[in-house]
Order: C-alpha cells, then sequence, then structure tokens
C-alpha cells in the first residue's frame, strides 16, 4: 500500500473514532501543552523587558527612607552622589539617577486631577522615563520659578495648553512659575503601573496581587503622584533633603542594582527601601532556566505515560483486528507493509497530538498573560520548543508502536480467518 493511502487510512481510521482517539492522545497533547506553555510565556516575557523596557517600566529603580525605621533618617543629596557612584559601574555607560522632593500638591477644583509640584536634580526627566516634547530643563540662568510641567498639567489647570514661556500658579503655591519645558504624555498602561511592575488597574491587583505583598512586608508607600502624568518640576539646586532618588538601568540590571545602591547606603547608616519590578527581572536571570528544564521533565513524564497507554490500546487494537489484518495478508501484503500500517497510524497520533498540544500551550500562556496583574507579561510562540517538542513526541508514538506492530506482523492469516 502506498505511503499516501496508508496516511489516508490512518486519518480516516483516527476521525472514525474521534472521542476514543482524543483520549487516547491525553498523554501527547498534554506532554507537548506543558513544553510549550512556560517556554511562550518565559520567551514573550523576556522580549517584552529587553525590547520595551522604557515602555513597560522593567528598568525603573527608586529609593525611599525606611518608613518603618525608627528613627528615620532621610536621604540627602549626598546619598544621591553615593547610589550614582555604586551604580556607575554596572553597565557601559552610567545610568540616570536623580534626586526628588515633594513641595507641595493641590486641586484647581475639586474634580480635576491633583497637581504636584517637585523639586529634581538636572537628570530627573531622564530616571523617571519621561522626554521632552517641547522646551528643555530649567538651567542655572533661569528666574527661580522656572519648571517643566508634565501632560496633564494644562488640563488639571482648567488651561487648553501649556508651552515654553507661559506663566502658571498652582493650587496651594502662591510663587508664579515660568513653563520652560512640557513632558510627552505616557502610555495609559505605564501611568497604571507602580514602582513594583504591578497594574495597579488590573483585575487582580487589589485582591490578589496588594494583599500578597503587604503579607510578604514590602511598604505601602504613598507615591501616585508617579503616575498621575500631572506633576510640576522646578531644580532643586545642589543641598537639601530628598524624599526619593530613582534611576533608570538595563531591565537585566535591576536587581543588582537595587543591591548596590542599598549597600552603598546602608554604609552611610540610611535604612531604604529599594522599589523596583519584581518579575520581570528575575525572568531575564539564569535561575528561571531551571524551570525550563523541570518542564522538559514533565512533558517527557506525560510523553512516557501517553506512549504506555498507546501501547496498550494498540495491542489491543490489532487483536480487535485480526481479520482485517489477516484480509490484507491473504490480499498479497508483506509482513513490512503490516507493520508499516501500524507505525504510521501511531505517528499520525503523535502528530496530531502535539498539534493540539501546541493549541492547548499557546492557549494556557493567553490566559496567564491576560491573568497576570504584573505589566509587561506577554507570550510568543516557541518555536524551536515546539519543533523538538514536537519531533520527541514523534519519536516516542513511533516507539509506542513497535509492540502492536510486532504483534501484527506475527499473526498467522489462517488462525485470523478460522472461523470464516
Amino acid at each position: 500500500m502506498p505511503w499516501t493511502e496508508l496516511l489516508r487510512a490512518s486519518v480516516s481510521r483516527l476521525l472514525r473514532r474521534p472521542v476514543a482517539s482524543l483520549l487516547l492522545l491525553q498523554g501527547t497533547v498534554w506532554g507537548v501543552a506543558v513544553a510549550i506553555f512556560p517556554a511562550a510565556v518565559l520567551e514573550g516575557t523576556r522580549q517584552s523587558a529587553l525590547t520595551r523596557g522604557a515602555a513597560v517600566g522593567a528598568g525603573r529603580l527608586a529609593l525611599v527612607a525606611d518608613p518603618t525605621a525608627a528613627p528615620r533618617t532621610p536621604l540627602t543629596v549626598a546619598d544621591l552622589t553615593r547610589v550614582e557612584r555604586a551604580l556607575a559601574g554596572l553597565g557601559s555607560a552610567p545610568p540616570p539617577v536623580a534626586g526628588v522632593r515633594r513641595l507641595g500638591s493641590g486641586r484647581a477644583r475639586p474634580d480635576a486631577p491633583e497637581v504636584t509640584l517637585l523639586a529634581g536634580t538636572p537628570r530627573t526627566l531622564e530616571a523617571r522615563g519621561l522626554t521632552l516634547a517641547a522646551g528643555r530643563w530649567p538651567g542655572p540662568d533661569d528666574p527661580p520659578g522656572a519648571c517643566v510641567v508634565e501632560a496633564r498639567v494644562a488640563e488639571a489647570l482648567g488651561r487648553p495648553a501649556l508651552g515654553p514661556g507661559d506663566a502658571l500658579r498652582l493650587p496651594g503655591h502662591p510663587e508664579p512659575l515660568l513653563v520652560v519645558g512640557v513632558a510627552r504624555a505616557r502610555d495609559p498602561a505605564l501611568l497604571r503601573t507602580d514602582d513594583l511592575g504591578f497594574d495597579t488597574g488590573h483585575g487582580l491587583y487589589e485582591s490578589v496581587a496588594r494583599p500578597f505583598l503587604l503579607a510578604m512586608g514590602v511598604p505601602s508607600v504613598r507615591d501616585g503622584w508617579k503616575r498621575s502624568d500631572a506633576c510640576v518640576y522646578v531644580a532643586l539646586g545642589d543641598a537639601g533633603e530628598l524624599d526619593w532618588i530613582l534611576a533608570r538601568l538595563d531591565p537585566p540590571l535591576v536587581l543588582r542594582g537595587a543591591e548596590a545602591a542599598r549597600d552603598a547606603l546602608g554604609a552611610a547608616g540610611r535604612a531604604v527601601v529599594a522599589l523596583h519590578p519584581l518579575v520581570l527581572p528575575v525572568l531575564l536571570g539564569d535561575e528561571v532556566d531551571r524551570f525550563g528544564r523541570v518542564s522538559w521533565a514533565m512533558f517527557l513524564a506525560c510523553l512516557v505515560m501517553g506512549a504506555v497507554v498507546i501501547a496498550h490500546v494498540g495491542l489491543l487494537s490489532v487483536l480487535e483486528r485480526t481479520r482485517e489484518l489477516a484480509l490484507r495478508r491473504v490480499e498479497g501484503a508483506t509482513r513490512p507493509g503490516v507493520a508499516a500500517q501500524i507505525l504510521v497510524e501511531g505517528g499520525v497520533l503523535a502528530v496530531v497530538g502535539s498539534l493540539l498540544g501546541f493549541a492547548l500551550g499557546a492557549g494556557l500562556a493567553e490566559l496567564r498573560v491576560r491573568l497576570e496583574p504584573v505589566h509587561g507579561f506577554d507570550w510568543v510562540f516557541p518555536t524551536g520548543h515546539a519543533l523538538a517538542a514536537a519531533l520527541v513526541a514523534l519519536g516516542v508514538g513511533l516507539l509506542a508502536a513497535l509492540l502492536p506492530a510486532w504483534r501484527a506482523v506475527r499473526l498467522d492469516p489462517v488462525e485470523g480467518l478460522a472461523d470464516e
């Protein structure tokens, strides 16, 4: 029988018993899905953090005086210098580091966004991930009230727009300010993302993520101004206290940067809390590859169990098909031809199971990403893992079909037709 005819007959036999075939394929389907699902989420999230790190906030680092320490020692400009030195040697170029002090906040009207006035060092916009749409950062020759405004400040003050050269007054701040720069609006998803990388607008944030963080002892810090796009910045100067030290690092360097900054400030007697994305930097580390090996072990275990089922069901099928196989022998089929028929049927089962496993793995990855309150989670179809999983599943499927094939070629046509 030609190979094409063997394939057609195998597929036809599979479709005649869809429920039984699906049950028979469970080991292969779940094995391939287990191999695809973690790799899809891991590779997709890693790509998201590396290629869209700024867009998803994967490289943010914020240092604040520990609110639970007694006594609470505020940060200073000297601490900013210590952090700059600690982070300078991590990458090819020193990352932007800035100090920020909150001067006050207010609303022009009850239903308007709150406007926050901040004093920052020259690299504040870079450290916060902001870019200028117009103008510049205040310089030494500018008047004391020179400022940079974020994108929603005009809306918060009830004005159609703000640009360089415009004057403004903030609620609760009597001194007039002169706009010298305007920052670009940020992505709404990024505005919802806190310093720990969680999407505060996600349905599971308040019910799952936030209680978990509190249970783990992560302090809750009031920093809503960071996600408002309604801040006004003036120059800080060379002395004074700081509320925050902010930095932007390459995502793979965030964990090392946080440790280096804590060590530098700890040596100066400062008790600080380092806030940074908790999940994305971990997924970029080598330790996560261990979970990949675990998923492959589970994949192989599922395939082995599936192979045992296929082998046993295949043997029973051969016994049920004794008359069919005997007729084929009488009609001229050779022993290798009968063995090829059984092996092709096993291969078709493996291929169909792999395809269903691909679909199940991709579906689980999509569900996992949608349920994840961490901003930046994504998935891609892992072509390399999928090809390797399909080849292994095909090999295991053919091995499982060897025993039924061996039993089929040993059938005596005379005995198979004895009752005819």
